[in-house]
């Protein structure tokens, strides 16, 4: 089985930049700038033909809002329709109306974005990216533990959501990747039975430069912002 990577980092290291590099590096609709972007880095020099070669469908939860349960499901709709507006904004030859939908139903609106995508490109080209996937959620489970969970258990929508990602996942003619940031890992350990195809990539030394601080940073970084002096430690002893 593929596994689907996760990439958990704290408020302002860089989360949605580094999702606007990945969708300008894979997106179909950016080829004609991809010299003009990346040129004269690394990755170019790596000559990566997947460049250029998937259809970008990318989601931003920061937008949600959770001033009530109402408010919650409408404004998920419409992070939802948000990125399928800009989907099909850059793909106008895509043909996808939603106008009698409950505006309440992310899933049902996913599952029939999936099914028109279908008939839209046979060669399983999709890149869903999500980011800021538990934004929202936390916000929740700070307040209303009760909601939370109703939400990310069997039959709430959240769990729903990404059940329908990994139905699509499973269609190989549908989804093949998925790229997802976030903050924590408690709404990834609510939703583990519906999106079992998460693989959480946040500790992997591999990815600790591009989205993140390295020691050397850390070093500096650390005298300025604590007191190390008055707590008795030393720089090394708190890296350490």
């Amino acid at each position: 089985m593929t596994l689907y990577p996760v990439l958990l980092r704290p408020r302002r290291f860089g989360k949605s930049t580094f999702i606007q590099m990945l969708k300008c590096f894979y997106d179909i609709s950016y080829a004609d700038r991809y010299e003009e972007l990346f040129a004269k880095t690394d990755i170019y020099d790596e000559h990566l033909e997947s460049h250029n070669s998937y259809h970008i469908l990318n989601f931003d939860f920061s937008r949600v809002g959770t001033q009530s349960s109402t408010v919650m499901y409408n404004s998920f709709f419409s992070a939802v329709a948000f990125g399928i507006d800009n989907f099909k904004r850059r793909y106008p030859e895509f043909i996808f109306n939603y106008d009698n939908l409950d505006k309440s139903d992310s899933v049902t609106l996913f599952n029939n974005f999936v099914s028109a995508y279908a008939g839209y490109s046979d060669k399983g080209r999709l890149y869903v990216m999500i980011d800021e996937y538990d934004n929202f959620a936390n916000q929740i489970l700070s307040r209303d533990f009760n909601l939370f969970q109703t939400i990310t258990s069997d039959g709430g929508f959240i769990k729903d959501f990404y059940a329908a990602i990994k139905a699509a996942a499973a269609d190989a003619g549908c989804i093949a990747k998925t790229f997802i940031t976030g903050v924590s890992s408690v709404s990834l350990d609510s939703l583990t039975s519906g999106f079992n195809i998460a693989l959480n990539v946040t500790s992997d030394e591999c990815f600790n430069e591009y989205a993140g601080l390295t020691e050397t940073e850390l070093k500096k970084l650390i005298p300025e912002l604590v007191d190390i002096k008055s707590i008795g430690v030393t720089v090394d002893e708190v890296i350490s």
